[in-house]
């Protein structure tokens, strides 16, 4: 792959014609990796597999795979997998080792022949799956504008669609969603990739690249149509998805897999997520290779893989579908046929269907089960994303939620540079949104001086180190038309001879008090005064799990659920606090009931 170049959002330019100097770079082309991918990423915790399919030639040898964030590098043992000569593909696992901190990583594989490949932002590691827990939903981002190449006026310095979408991204990487569903239009015109070098594509991996979560993308019809009024021949787009976020393969499947269009799923625990492209190939659209992909999506074989992945789902799980929009398929002679006749959630036995397509959509009917729900766009200065939450797997949608503009957002102000130079940092959040977000996220850039981080307004979940900088996730929970002030300061290192203290994620997390006690571990390497405790987020103190002289080596504690007063303590999110001379240790925990 090449090497992706991030470029100013707004670059002044004259009109553009086909023969005009480049504007933009081009993004990173697939060539060994197949997947993940920037657009379809890999969630997997330490310990688990990750699968890897491969574009090398039957002989290759020598496979090695990196994860790799910032400075950091994380080494990838093989853990089986090999050719696959019915799917014309390497299908390789790795093992993820244990220990290897939460974030999204660029996924680097090489083998002996086929040279070193690197899919970015393709691999987010989760430390668990959440039972409850939150994710979101953005559509029709039209990267880098919504003109037309073929109507007047239209200039390659236009890149409002990227201030949209970066206004989103600003607000999402705070909320912090477990995961964000793309559900198609990523850019306007996904056949001038290379045509006016326009590198549409390119600039979506560079927005996508700023979100801090993961992102699961899947094709709408200015993806991979076109338009027979410009240049580019029929397919253009398509064959350009393809390069960046997508198979080739697909124009000629193998047998074993005959599938033509890029439809995926993906678990997150008990929640099994559906994507389907959607496109038009009729009309003013292209009219590339009908016999295959009809008049429009859905076509017959894309509803029979739908049924059979579907069919395959375990009991429990719950399922949700994400595409562009229900074009309506292709009838038998060949016309399009009408929308909103291929999806029917209760038919299915889904819990729902999020789709976009229709910019200025009204909200739906958040309270129907299964739901079937539109979403606006962020183009246009909409700005719109939504919000669905999980709880004991059931899936509930909130309303649209829109960033700036006056409407409601979340605005982030620090009290320096938060990048690497600081040691200490403050950030205020002051959230417009009606709405709590309780798994909120801020990351702190810090410089590295050796020492531990003390945060106030929330904890320190983790702390990754690379090249001098230190990066201190800071989780917190941020309240409904509120404001949250968070302060990371550093907290010397202990000396030879002072006292070490460890404190264990409790388990199980999340806890149910009716399925039995919690379990806190913790660990002292000299013994004196301790206290450990359970906190709610605004910092009172809930139930006392220990306070006393703790003796040197492993502990472990016991809680039942109630405060202090013997009281069951309410559902949310807590944490678990042990104060020591040597100073203090965080866990988050999330009770339900």
């Amino acid at each position: 792959m090449r090497l992706l170049h991030a470029l100013p959002l707004a670059l002044g330019l004259a009109l553009v014609t086909p023969a005009s100097t480049a504007a933009w770079n081009a993004g990173d082309t697939l060539t060994v990796i197949w997947r993940p991918l920037p657009n379809l990423p890999a969630l997997v915790r330490p310990g688990d597999t990750l699968t890897v399919w491969a574009n090398a030639p039957a002989g290759a040898v020598g496979w090695s795979a990196t994860l790799r964030f910032a400075g950091l590098s994380v080494g990838l043992a093989p853990a089986g997998g090999g050719w696959r000569e019915e799917l014309a593909r390497w299908v390789l696992r790795f093992r993820i080792p244990a220990g290897t901190p939460e974030e999204i990583y660029d996924l680097v594989l090489s083998c002996d022949g086929c040279g070193t490949d690197t899919a970015r932002h393709a691999v987010k590691l989760l430390p668990e799956f959440r039972r409850n827990f939150y994710f979101a939903q953005v559509t029709d981002t039209h990267l880098p504008e919504h003109t037309f190449s073929s109507s007047p006026g239209f200039s390659t310095s236009d890149t409002s669609g990227m201030a949209d979408f970066a206004a989103v991204i600003e607000d999402l990487n705070i909320i912090h969603p477990e995961f964000v569903l793309h559900t198609g239009d990523v850019v306007n015109e996904g056949e001038l990739e290379d045509w006016l070098e326009m590198h549409e594509f390119g600039r979506a991996q560079a927005m996508i690249s700023r979100l801090e979560v993961p992102l699961l993308l899947v094709a709408g019809n200015h993806d991979i149509g076109g338009w027979q009024a410009t240049p580019p021949p029929d397919g253009t787009a398509r064959r350009a998805w393809w390069r960046y976020f997508g198979w080739p393969f697909l124009l000629d499947p193998p047998a074993a897999e005959p599938h033509h269009s890029q439809d995926y799923s993906f678990d997150y625990g008990l929640l099994h997520c559906v994507g389907l492209e959607a496109y038009v190939n009729s009309g003013g659209y292209d009219s590339f290779r009908p016999d295959i992909w009809g008049a429009q999506s859905f076509t017959a074989e894309q509803m029979g893989w739908l049924a059979a992945d579907l069919a395959a789902v375990p009991p429990g799980h719950a399922k949700l579908l994400f595409y562009h929009y229900d074009f309506g398929g292709t009838l038998p002679d060949g016309s399009p046929g009408p929308s909103f006749s291929q999806i029917d959630p209760t038919a299915l036995g889904v819990e729902g269907a999020i789709w976009g397509h229709y910019h200025a959509v009204p909200e739906g009917d958040l309270a129907a089960r299964p739901f079937n729900l539109g979403l606006q766009s962020v183009i246009g200065g909409r700005r719109t994303f939504r919000i669905l939450r999980v709880h004991d797997n059931l899936v509930a949608p909130g309303p649209m939620r829109h960033s700036g503009g006056g409407i409601d957002s979340l605005n982030l102000s620090w009290s320096g540079p938060n990048d690497g130079t600081q040691a200490r940092l403050t950030a205020v959040v002051t959230n417009l949104f009606p709405e709590t977000w309780e798994h909120a996220r801020i990351r702190f850039v810090l410089a590295d001086h050796d020492s531990s981080f003390r945060a106030t307004g929330g904890w320190v979940g983790q702390t990754i180190r690379s090249g001098g900088i230190a990066y201190a996730y800071v989780d917190c929970v941020i309240p409904a038309e509120g404001t949250r002030v968070i302060s990371v300061v550093p907290v010397a290192p202990a000396g030879a001879g002072e006292a070490v203290v460890r404190l264990d994620a409790p388990r199980p997390n999340p806890f149910r008090p009716a399925e039995g006690a919690l379990t806190v571990r913790y660990a002292t390497s000299v013994a004196g005064p301790m206290r450990v405790g359970v906190y709610d987020p605004g910092g009172r103190l809930v139930a006392t799990l220990f306070s006393g002289r703790a003796e040197a080596g492993e502990h472990t504690l016991a809680w039942d659920g109630r405060t202090d007063r013997r009281l069951p303590a309410g559902p949310g999110l807590y944490l678990i606090l042990l104060r020591a001379e040597a100073g203090e240790r965080r866990q988050k925990l999330a009770l339900v009931r």
